[in-house]
């Protein structure tokens, strides 16, 4: 019974997905020398270097067709009773390939054989789409800045890059992307590995494999095959090696550094030295049979392929900052006011109300007490360097730095092939990698005020089996998972505020303890350098598909249908300013409220007494979302006659709106509910504006003074059991081809 149920749920799923079929297809006709049509003909396709063999029976008009072919190299052959036995090798087969390949028997004994070598590329006269493949010798040959695969996309036609020509790593998950197809926008076309979803939940790529890994890429810019969809544009698919009959296996390594490298402008003018830069890149790859000595010998069954690849990257940026100086860390701002009197501190302890505006006085000498400094600030004061080079008059500019922006990157991707027979094929891969990037460290050392870290980490794994019934139909099954997490964090995490001298309970109720921010907005353009950070966040991600396609021959049409189900989760989480941000400007230092804020120093002078102008302290929400992709469609390619095919396809599919799994989402606003603040609202208005109650409760307008007051409905809505949705989804979209 659990079986038949498996079966049923399968059969379902083939009534409707969309393909994104990565494989190719050879069809034909078998006939006598004649012309007339040969029925019950075997033919067989042979990939060369694995052996790996797929038959199709020629129906009544003697058409036959071979479908889910991985791309390789292939000799077809046909035999049958009182016909010589025919051979066509040399067939190379790309990626959404279908070449029709006639074959004409002869009459005479099947140990005779007519042989045939194809000497030029085939022609595929079957479909319609349009777009482009890098073969396997282009992406061998072909130098890529960063050997990432999928920025071989960008030579096809049709597709124009976005970004700037740079250096692109495979950790790079938007820069590989960001490309347009089709003039579509960047990260809204369909991104496959081996035909199947490779993307993070905005549509950056998920995982690059290593160059050597990838046997071509094709871009589609049109489909006329309704198998495609689930994009605004086209579609870009990596097609990725096996192992074979023989051991092959490649060993590399890229290295860049400043040995052969020219300085940068910034360290020339600051009579810096080269920098150091470390930049390596390398790995290997490996194929062959899985054989057990005495045991097993998996040569035409049974296959292997692994590939890794780490990177290091040590890449230095060039910073130009301000610290404070040794005399101002003491409150000592006095060689700014030789550069003018706009650079004068006042003191906001001496404000006196005169009319409508606040005056000041001046700090005697541009000094601040001793006993005005903040004990706070001092502890922060630890954290900045002095400065190691002039800088301007008035002291920006006065620290420079080569900051690293420093990469650790490791790469492994494995696959596994299964030919169990003429009728069934299957492969089997699993990928990872991991990415952890610190840069922005402007200080070195173990100091942790300044700087970022980013953590990427990719799982995913596929299982595809192809099998064939009777030689007539043939059934493809894939499931697909990806999970991408992503963490931004700071060197300052962990980092407990009351060590600084704040309130204990800062950091008893931080979600995310780490370094408060503090920032310096309205210094001058180059402002005293900020300390700690607030973009922590964590960012999981994770896309689930299974996927099933059936082709079905009967005479003149290759008939497909089959259904794809994918569901999208997110996790996220953004704790912002989980341990406090504080922000100094020049509000409480200058000569008055309308006074004009100096060009530097008031702000910093703020700070070191501990008067922030403005701050923040997050409590973090978290959210955990999902969404469903459905998609059904029709096809058939209606060979009409030898040198004519019509692609005939129909195509349905919708999104779901996106939910939350525990309702926690606002999903809109609904203007007439009431409001819990109503009456206080009413009573201070009546209060503050007696007149206009007075007058509106004259003039009667309904809706707008209810009780002689104003209304004051309105409020967020949420989502509930009945309506979990954070925005409804589409509706059915539905696409002639």
């Amino acid at each position: 019974m659990r079986i038949s149920l498996v079966a049923a749920a399968v059969s379902l799923l083939c009534a409707g997905a969309f393909g994104q079929e990565f494989r190719a297809t050879i069809s034909g006709a078998v006939t006598d020398p004649s012309g007339a049509a040969i029925p019950n003909v075997t033919v067989s396709a042979k990939e060369v270097r694995t052996g790996a063999v797929s038959q199709a029976t020629s129906d009544a008009a003697g058409k036959y067709t071979i479908p889910f072919l991985l791309p390789g190299d292939y000799d077809v052959s046909a035999s049958s009773p009182g016909f010589q036995t025919f051979t066509r090798s040399g067939i190379h087969l790309g990626a959404g390939d279908h070449p029709e390949i006639d074959i004409p028997l002869q009459v005479g004994q099947q140990t005779q054989t007519v042989s045939v070598t194809a000497d030029v590329p085939l022609v595929d006269v079957t479909n319609a789409s349009a777009g482009q493949t890098i073969t396997t010798k282009q992406v061998e040959d072909l130098p890529v800045n960063g050997r990432t695969p999928l920025m071989l996309a960008q030579l096809s036609m049709g597709v124009i890059p976005e970004g700037q020509p740079s250096l692109v790593h495979p950790f790079d998950n938007g820069g590989a992307a960001d490309f347009s197809i089709a003039g579509s926008k960047i990260q809204a076309s369909e991104l496959l590995m081996d035909g199947s979803p490779d993307t993070t939940w905005d549509q950056r790529v998920a995982f690059n494999p290593p160059m050597d890994a990838v046997q071509q890429v094709t871009v589609n810019i049109f489909d006329s095959d309704a198998a495609y969809g689930h994009s605004s544009a086209g579609t870009a698919n990596q097609i990725t090696k096996s192992g074979t009959n023989q051991l092959h296996g490649t060993l590399y390594e890229f290295n860049q550094n400043n040995f052969t490298s020219a300085n940068n402008f910034f360290s020339n003018a600051s009579g810096k030295p080269v920098p150091t830069l470390h930049y390596n890149q390398y790995g290997l790859t490996a194929g062959a049979p899985v054989i057990i000595p005495k045991v097993f010998n998996g040569k035409n069954k049974l296959f292997w392929f692994f590939a890794f690849e780490e990177l290091k990257d040590n890449t230095p940026t060039p910073t130009l900052t301000t610290v404070p100086t040794a005399l101002e860390r003491q409150g000592n701002f006095s060689q700014l006011l030789s550069l003018g009197s706009n650079y004068q501190i006042y003191n906001p302890y001496s404000g006196v109300l005169n009319g409508s505006a606040v005056n000041r006085s001046p700090f005697a000498g541009n000094v601040i007490p001793t006993n005005l400094l903040n004990p706070v600030a001092q502890a922060y004061l630890n954290l900045y360097p002095l400065p190691n080079t002039a800088g301007l008059s008035n002291g920006e500019d006065n620290f420079f730095v080569n900051a690293p922006s420093i990469d650790n990157f490791n790469s492994q991707f494995g696959r596994l092939d299964f030919n169990l027979g003429n009728n069934d094929k299957a492969f089997f891969d699993f990928r990872h990698n991991y990415r952890i990037q610190n840069k922005n460290n402007l200080f070195g050392g173990g100091n942790l005020a300044t700087g970022s870290i980013l953590v990427r980490e990719n799982f995913g794994a596929t299982f595809d089996e192809v099998h064939t019934f009777g030689g007539s139909s043939v059934l493809d099954v894939r499931l697909n998972f990806t999970r991408m997490d992503e963490v931004h964090s700071e060197p300052s995490a962990g980092i407990n505020p009351t060590a600084l001298g704040f309130p204990s309970y800062m950091a008893t109720n931080s979600q995310h303890i780490q370094l408060p921010a503090v920032s310096f907005p309205n210094s001058g353009s180059g402002g005293f350098q900020s300390l700690g950070d607030t973009g922590a966040s964590s960012l999981p991600s994770e896309v689930y598909q299974i996927f099933t396609s059936v082709v079905k021959v009967t005479g003149d049409h290759t008939l497909k249908y089959g259904g794809d189900a994918r569901r999208y989760d997110m996790s996220n989480v953004a704790y912002g300013a989980a341990a406090g941000s504080f922000s100094f400007s020049t509000n409480w230092t200058t000569a008055g409220s309308s006074s004009t804020a100096s060009p530097i120093g008031q702000d910093l002078a703020a700070f070191l007494m501990g008067l922030p102008t403005s701050g923040s302290y997050n409590e973090a929400s978290s959210a955990y979302l999902s969404e469903y992709y459905y998609g059904i469609f029709l096809q058939d390619d209606w060979r009409v006659k030898s040198n004519l095919t019509l692609n005939i396809g129909l195509r349905l599919e919708q999104e779901t709106g996106m939910t939350e799994r525990y309702g926690r989402v606002v999903n809109g606003f609904n203007t007439t509910l009431p409001n819990p603040i109503a009456p206080a609202a009413q009573a201070a208005y009546a209060a503050n504006y007696p007149s206009l109650v007075k007058t509106c409760a004259t003039l009667a307008l309904p809706g707008y003074c209810p009780s002689g007051s104003i209304a004051v409905n309105g409020g967020l809505t949420f989502a509930t059991p009945s309506n979990s949705y954070v925005y409804p989804g589409s509706i059915p979209h539905l696409s002639p081809r």
